[in-house]
């Protein structure tokens, strides 16, 4: 063998070689890899999560109860009221002088009663004296009837009398209270939220009174109006804690709780969520009315226990057996075939040998399950994926 194909057979075999080792490479490259995680104690919070507007508790519309024109405004937007403060004042001047006019009515009305009361005291002593005289025969039957006549007339003009004062009387009482309706008052403490009003203003209140101020009671105690889907809405309940942020203050989180879950259904574009009222505290009155709040709200709590990922539960090695199925007593845990999965996950043995643990779980924050009970400790490797 000369020197030339010597050259050529180890050049071939170099190349060869390093092709199997490049398929080897590839071959190991493709084999799939685990995921695993070690199983930890940690806290685990189930959350329902929303978004809502934070409101005043109590928000009170003020609205005039008469027609006027607005003369003068005593407050403005953020504006601190006390209850049965003036915040805006109508022109007085008509409903003046229909206060003087009853009172003139009405006092023609009342000299009006004191004349029939008058005449009927006359007339009553005249029927007396017409009667003795018939019973003594020194007048006619007709002399008697006439003063009889005389004195029902009397008694009828003391009642239109007294109708007439009524009238006056309502209708001076009705005038006196339009010109108190003319100072606009708040009916609570509170802050102004808003003024849709201003000087000079007419305000008509025939068919409906007229939103002029919207009062806030106290900004340091607010809510928040949420709506929780119809899939969500089972689990919350009422006191329950709740977390929420806001845009404004990205960096902070805000505590509060449920007060009320809402059973009127509100549904839209075929979503069907139920109202829930989040109460929060404010002291700094950070927080203001018509804010976007993202909120969650705890729906069941684990403090201190064992618990792995989701995908633990999940992962299911190929050709593995189907998980079994049990009847449960929880009706929430039953799937469309009207049974439920038995949760067990896959740790690494001796070799690397993957293991099936029978494990029953608890709450889930939808990213870590709790374990209840099983034979996993705290430190064991389970596959994920």
């Amino acid at each position: 063998m000369n020197k030339k194909t010597m050259v050529t057979i180890l050049v071939l075999i170099v190349v060869v070689g390093a092709g199997l080792g490049l398929i080897l490479i590839k071959s190991s490259s493709n084999k799939p890899k685990l995921k695993t995680t070690t199983v930890t104690r940690g806290d685990i919070e189930a959350i329902v999560v929303t978004t809502g507007t934070l409101d005043p508790v109590t928000m009170v519309e003020v609205g005039s109860e008469i027609s006027g024109v607005i003369k003068s405004i005593a407050v403005d937007y953020n504006s601190r009221v006390q209850k049965g403060q003036v915040l805006a004042e109508l022109d007085k001047a008509s409903f003046e002088d229909a206060l003087k006019e009853n009172e003139a009515n009405y006092r023609v009305a009342q000299a009006a009663l004191d004349k029939a009361q008058v005449d009927l005291d006359e007339a009553k002593k005249s029927y007396d004296r017409a009667m003795d005289l018939f019973k003594k025969n020194m007048i006619s039957a007709e002399d008697k009837e006439a003063a009889d006549e005389q004195y029902q007339s009397a008694k009828d003009d003391v009642k239109v009398a007294q109708d007439g004062v009524k009238v006056a009387k309502s209708a001076l009482d009705s005038s006196q209270v339009d010109l108190e309706h003319t100072n606009i008052r708040t009916p609570i403490d509170g802050v102004v939220f808003s003024r849709d009003v201003n000087i000079g203003q007419a305000v008509a209140s025939r068919y409906q009174t007229p939103v002029l101020f919207k009062i806030a009671d106290d900004l340091s105690k607010m809510r928040v109006e949420c709506a929780v889907d119809e899939a969500d809405v089972g689990k919350v309940k009422e006191g329950q804690k709740v977390r929420f942020a806001v845009e404004a203050f990205p960096e902070e989180t805000f505590n509060g709780r449920v007060v009320q879950i809402r059973d009127e259904p509100d549904t839209s574009e075929n979503v069907v969520t139920y109202t829930t009222i989040v109460e929060v505290s404010n002291p700094e009155t950070k927080l203001m009315p018509g804010m976007t709040a993202t909120v969650s709200i705890v729906t069941a709590e684990a403090r201190n226990v064992l618990k792995i990922p989701n995908g633990a539960l999940r992962y299911r090695p190929a050709g593995a057996p189907p998980r079994p199925v049990d009847k449960p007593t929880d009706k929430a845990a039953l799937t469309q075939t009207g049974a439920r999965r038995i949760p067990f996950v896959w740790i690494q043995g001796p070799n690397k040998k993957l293991i099936p643990v029978l494990i029953k779980t608890g709450i889930t924050d939808n990213v870590y399950t709790e374990i209840v009970s099983g034979d996993l400790k705290e430190g064991d490797i389970v596959v994920t994926g």
